[in-house]
């Protein structure tokens, strides 16, 4: 009953957002870039704070990398839940970020929905014309470079259910590169993959443990050769990680302060 509580108070977070937004966008035209980076930060911002508060929902940040991150970047990660976008979205609060998603999140979903559209993030279609899916990836990564925004690729292309890293896949990486040298962050996310749907969401999100890790900072790959070297160790190193994660005692695995600035 708690979880559906907070489920439906997220709910009524997103809706007030969403019917602001569309109406900046339709009178408001040359201000709806920097209101959606607004409020976006801000409704993720309070959700969390409220699933932290009601739901004892722990989220955190660690750059284990101890490197600085660059001014804009590629991130590449592991992807566990519905969740990992907006956890992103919060943690990196001083990059903008723009992801690669699947093209049903773009319908249906108060203020999210909305957001991934109209901020120019790339949806694709899980089971499409390839063809088509580069050729997006490759609008995307213009509109990156264009914007001043870092890409997010989940090279897994589809969650994983069961908290198992599936296999990364490097096209759509190789195609943001080919279009833009940028740094690779390799990021480990793990924790949601016990909230990868709504509806483990509604069971499992009271007491469930968000951790998110910065394991690499990689120069900007030069060639196919090393984009593939590159995301073949990173998901080696993600793995580790994860396995690693799971293997810690609940006191050694206390959750860091959340955010990351701009010095990394």
């Amino acid at each position: 009953m708690i979880n559906i509580l907070i489920l439906t108070a997220i709910l009524l977070v997103f809706i007030p957002y969403d019917v602001i937004l569309r109406f900046t966008i339709a009178v408001f035209p040359d201000r709806a870039q920097d209101a959606l980076q607004r409020y976006s930060w801000k409704a993720v911002r309070r959700i969390f704070a409220t699933v932290r508060a009601y739901g004892n929902f722990s989220i955190g940040l660690e750059n284990i990398s101890e490197l600085a991150l660059p001014e804009r970047f590629l991130l590449i990660s592991n992807h566990q839940s519905l969740l990992d976008i907006p956890v992103l979205i919060y943690l990196f609060s001083s990059r903008r970020l723009r992801f690669v998603a699947k093209k049903e999140l773009g319908g249906g979903l108060p203020f999210v929905s909305l957001l991934l559209r109209a901020q120019g993030q790339a949806l694709i279609k899980r089971k499409g014309d390839p063809g088509q899916a580069m050729k997006a990836l490759v609008r995307f990564a213009k509109r990156c470079r264009r914007d001043g925004t870092s890409p997010v690729i989940f090279p897994e292309g589809t969650r994983s259910r069961d908290g198992q890293v599936g296999e990364f896949y490097t096209a759509g990486v190789r195609r943001v590169l080919e279009c833009e040298s940028l740094p690779i962050v390799v990021v480990a996310i793990e924790g949601g993959w016990n909230i990868a749907s709504l509806g483990s969401v509604v069971k499992n999100l009271r007491g469930s443990r968000y951790r998110v890790r910065i394991l690499d900072v990689l120069p900007p790959p030069k060639g196919k050769k090393e984009i593939l070297e590159d995301v073949r160790g990173a998901r080696e190193r993600i793995v580790a990680e994860i396995d690693a994660m799971r293997k810690m005692s609940p006191a050694s695995a206390a959750i860091p302060a959340v955010g990351v600035s701009s010095n990394g």
